[in-house]
């Protein structure tokens, strides 16, 4: 199972691709194949993992398993870390507003596509 639903954003000129999957190891590995980056290292223990492709593109990718409240903040905070430094932004209201833009998209997503997430 896998569902995929992207973020425009254009303040930033870039989007982030949100992937939640039963997959996660195999759908990292078919992006990392795909933007030839080299540096994956699975030990098992991942429940999410956020891959920059480039400076316009970013996949946050969520293990179904692992969807909780928790993995959901961890992985939003990597993304919004990694767009705004990437861009020499490192103002906390900047990045907050952004946190609160994906995260309200990201819980829209998962409301749409009727995913039950677990506390923790």
């Amino acid at each position: 199972m896998k569902a995929t639903t992207t973020i425009k954003l254009p303040t930033y000129s870039c989007e982030l691709v949100i992937v939640v999957t039963d997959q996660l190891k195999s759908e990292t590995i078919k992006l990392y194949k795909k933007y030839k980056l080299n540096d994956f290292d699975d030990d098992g223990e991942n429940e999410g993992i956020l891959i920059s492709a480039d400076i316009d593109k970013y996949y946050l990718l969520i293990d179904i398993k692992y969807l909780t409240h928790n993995t959901i903040a961890h992985e939003i905070y990597h993304s919004v870390v990694r767009v705004t430094e990437d861009r020499g932004i490192v103002d906390e209201e900047a990045q907050a507003w952004l946190c609160g833009h994906v995260t309200g998209t990201i819980y829209k997503f998962l409301e749409k596509k009727n995913f039950t997430i677990k506390n923790g």
